[in-house]
């Protein structure tokens, strides 16, 4: 099946799922662009916006395990709204607040959310996917259209600033925008998404939690692929929640061209998401990893040098940027897949923990190298850690895939001899 007739084919709570995803993408977009420069006009540091990221990093982690556990007891869906509900309710206090205390506050209660969010939200798309063939095309599109809007609220992030500069800062008036649009999401995501049952029921989840073994969550398959995510978290947080830091001091733009730069990155970043199945389909899961794992090291190398154009800067910084989005897209879809249904919660809480660990230490040291002005050693570091993501890969996470692409194999032959039978 084509990847159009597959889009045709999405359920509509798939398709409700991925049209709210516009409102997450814009509320999340504004104040990722506005939240770093909100915090330095209130003469916040880079080393302090650092700790402060690794804090959220490490409560995102904490939360992950029983987040797992509340959605089995209460349902993907309540505790996907929950987490987009808290959210918003950060985001809004980082626009009230004035003092560290403050923005510690908000930063817990936002990462909570984010690890609410992401430890159900796969689970919960997948469910509603329904078949294997369509999760990947779900997934796909559902980063898409997050980036492709998360963009355009980057783009609105330069202007409404210079629309409504009140308050404390120019920007807070920003951050609250940022945070009734993601209320609104999960407003609507409330109302439009349907309660599906687990993989189990709650009586179902009561014997779970009471009898399952330890053993069955963490087993050797689940504990090599969270090492792998750890990596994974590393290398997402040395540059991404920095990029506008970086890009403001690296080129010395006003914010409204670095709203422009990261809308254009953020279009790159869509596309990106949207050729993953394509990638994956053409050249095969392994070797996708290959080609997509060699991309990434060279832009991330070439932009560790300090001597190289702005012009030349921009172009790579955009071109890593969507190659590491769509490394960062296979990581998760793929790793997901392999993964039984039964242990799905679980693993999202345990990735979730070692991803969050990777990150807090990643947010640190590049708040710590960013407070010494130094805006190349971010990409040295991250090329050196992909660097080691893909031998981890090599030695141990392709002989997973390499089962799973076999058993699917096997599974789909067994179906044609059966159709065949028959007839």
């Amino acid at each position: 099946m084509s990847f159009i007739a597959q889009i045709r084919f999405l359920p509509k709570e798939v398709k409700r799922f991925i049209a709210t995803e516009a409102l997450l993408g814009i509320g999340m977009g504004i104040f990722g662009l506005v939240l770093n420069l909100h915090l330095l006009a209130l003469n916040i540091s880079p080393e302090q916006i650092g700790v402060l990221n690794s804090v959220g990093t490490l409560v995102m982690g904490a939360a992950a395990i029983p987040a797992g556990f509340f959605a089995n007891y209460i349902g993907r869906k309540r505790v996907f709204i929950s987490g987009i509900t808290l959210i918003g309710i950060g985001y809004g206090l980082f626009g009230l607040g004035e003092s560290m205390g403050i923005f510690y506050l908000a930063q817990i209660i936002q990462f909570i959310g984010i690890s609410f969010l992401i430890t159900t939200e796969i689970q919960l798309l997948f469910s509603y996917a329904k078949i294997n063939e369509l999760e990947t095309v779900s997934y796909s599109l559902l980063f898409a259209v997050f980036t492709l809007f998360s963009g355009m609220g980057t783009l609105l992030g330069g202007f409404i600033p210079n629309w409504l500069p009140f308050g404390n800062t120019k920007y807070q008036w920003a951050v609250y925008i940022s945070a009734i649009f993601i209320l609104l999401a999960a407003l609507l995501r409330g109302i439009l998404l349907p309660c599906l049952n687990n993989s189990f029921d709650k009586g179902k989840s009561k014997l779970l939690l009471s009898n399952i073994r330890i053993s069955q969550v963490f087993d050797k398959k689940i504990i090599l692929i969270t090492f792998y995510l750890f990596l994974a978290g590393m290398a997402f947080s040395m540059i991404v929640p920095f990029q506008n830091v970086i890009v403001k001091f690296r080129m010395g733009w006003s914010d409204e061209y670095i709203s422009y730069f990261l809308t254009v990155n953020g279009l790159i970043l869509f596309f990106a998401s949207m050729v993953m199945p394509w990638v994956i389909n053409k050249f095969g899961t392994i070797k996708a990893f290959y080609y997509v794992y060699w991309m990434n090291l060279f832009f991330a190398l070439i932009l560790s040098f300090n001597d190289i154009s702005v012009m030349m800067f921009s172009t790579i910084f955009l071109l890593r940027s969507g190659c590491f989005t769509l490394l960062n897209n296979m990581i998760e879809s793929q790793t997901m897949s392999v993964i039984e249904e039964e242990k799905r919660d679980f693993f999202a809480g345990e990735k979730s923990l070692l991803r969050s660990i990777g990150s807090a230490i990643a947010s640190y040291l590049a708040g710590y190298i960013l407070e010494n002005k130094n805006y190349t050693y971010p990409f040295l570091i991250t090329f050196i850690i992909l660097l080691a993501s893909l031998l981890y890969f090599v030695v141990f996470i392709k002989p997973i895939f390499v089962e799973k692409l076999n058993n699917d194999k096997f599974s789909f032959e067994e179906e044609i001899q059966k159709d065949a039978e028959g007839m």
